[in-house]
C-alpha cells in the first residue's frame, strides 16, 4: 500500500485545538468516527492502547499515532494540524504539531508496518515537515505527501 494512495483530503484535518495528547487523540476519533463507521470510544481506546506502550511523538513537532483497529477492511492515513503544541511526549520534548494517524486492520501488519515507514521516510526531510506545516489547506497538504511520497520512491 502506497502512502500517496492512502493521503486523501478528506482525512486532512487543519486548524485543531487540544489541550494535550489525550483530548488530541480523542479529537480525532470523533473526526474519523464518522467517515469511517467505528465508533469514537473504539477508535480513541485503539490509539489510547498503543500511546501506553510508548509515545508516537517522534520529535520536531511530529508524531505518528497508529493502532490496529478492528472493524476496518482497509488502512486508513488522516492527517491533523494543530493549531498550538500538543504535549505528546515526544523524545525531544517539543510539542506536537501534526500527527500523521494510522489504522489499519488486525490482518494487515505487513501493510501497517509498510506504511509507518514511509511516512518516517517522508518525515525525516527538513523542507517537506516544512512544507507541511505552512500549507494552506487539505489539499495543498496531500499535494505535500504525494509529491514527496513520489520523490522518495514510495
Amino acid at each position: 500500500m502506497k502512502l500517496q494512495q492512502l493521503t486523501e483530503p478528506e482525512r486532512i484535518f487543519l486548524g485543531l485545538e487540544a489541550e494535550d495528547g489525550d483530548q488530541a487523540l480523542t479529537k480525532l476519533g470523533e473526526l474519523l468516527s464518522e467517515q469511517l463507521g467505528v465508533s469514537q470510544e473504539k477508535i480513541v481506546g485503539a490509539l489510547m492502547e498503543r500511546e501506553r506502550l510508548g509515545s508516537t511523538g517522534v520529535g520536531d513537532g511530529f508524531a505518528i499515532p497508529h493502532c490496529k483497529l478492528a472493524g476496518i477492511k482497509e488502512i486508513v492515513v488522516a492527517i491533523a494540524r494543530f493549531e498550538n503544541g500538543v504535549d505528546f511526549h515526544a523524545p525531544d520534548g517539543k510539542p506536537v504539531r501534526l500527527m500523521f494517524v494510522v489504522l489499519s486492520p488486525p490482518d494487515q501488519p505487513a501493510a501497517h508496518l509498510q506504511v509507518l515507514s514511509q511516512i518516517a521516510r517522508v518525515l525525516k526531510r527538513k523542507e517537506i515537515r516544512q512544507r507541511l506545516m505552512e500549507a494552506e489547506d487539505a489539499a495543498a497538504m496531500a499535494r505535500v505527501v504525494h509529491e514527496s511520497a513520489e520523490a522518495e520512491g514510495l
